[in-house]
């Protein structure tokens, strides 16, 4: 059998997520320490001091950006990050299907799976139920390359959630 998923990628995918954590909690620190400055040197001030004012900017621009960038690194960097270990979670854990079937062709047509994008592998199968021939997509990374697999031959394949995990060419 050849390996297309290997349990290493979890173990990648879970330091860049710890990474993309410490990232966003440093930032978080840096924004509380900076805001209990601002505060003191707001309690130090005298009444109605003139600086005042430039307090109030400070804290308020601070507050904006480090809002702006919540936003941003939360719901762009760490939820793909996120997403992605999560599948490979998943795809280390859960129930590994093992399936046969004529290879026909390679789809290049993005979609996605769990808030991941995948590309797929097209395979003819025999449904036993129906007597009969269906079409089967089997999803790829859409980062990884295509698996080398010759048109028309017979894989046997183990899928976890239709995500290839490992390929033998039969024949």
């Amino acid at each position: 059998m050849t390996t297309y998923f290997d349990v290493t990628e979890l173990d990648r995918v879970k330091k860049q997520r710890k990474i993309c954590l410490a990232i966003y909690f440093t930032v978080l620190a840096l924004y509380v320490l900076g805001s209990v400055a601002d505060f003191v040197w707001y309690r130090l001030l005298p009444y109605r001091s003139p600086q005042i004012g430039a307090v109030k900017a400070v804290q308020y621009s601070v507050t904006a950006v480090f809002v702006i960038f919540s936003f941003i690194f939360l719901g762009i960097v760490f939820k793909r990050v996120n997403k992605y270990y999560k599948l490979c979670y998943n795809l280390v854990n859960g129930l590994k299907e093992t399936y046969t079937g004529s290879f026909f062709e390679y789809d290049e047509t993005r979609q996605v799976k769990d808030g991941v994008d995948f590309k797929s592998l097209v395979f003819i199968e025999w449904n036993k139920y129906k007597n009969d021939f269906f079409e089967r997509k089997v999803l790829v990374f859409e980062e990884k390359p295509f698996p080398e697999i010759p048109e028309n031959a017979n894989v046997r394949y183990i899928t976890q959630g239709n995500v290839l995990l490992e390929y033998e060419i039969l024949s």
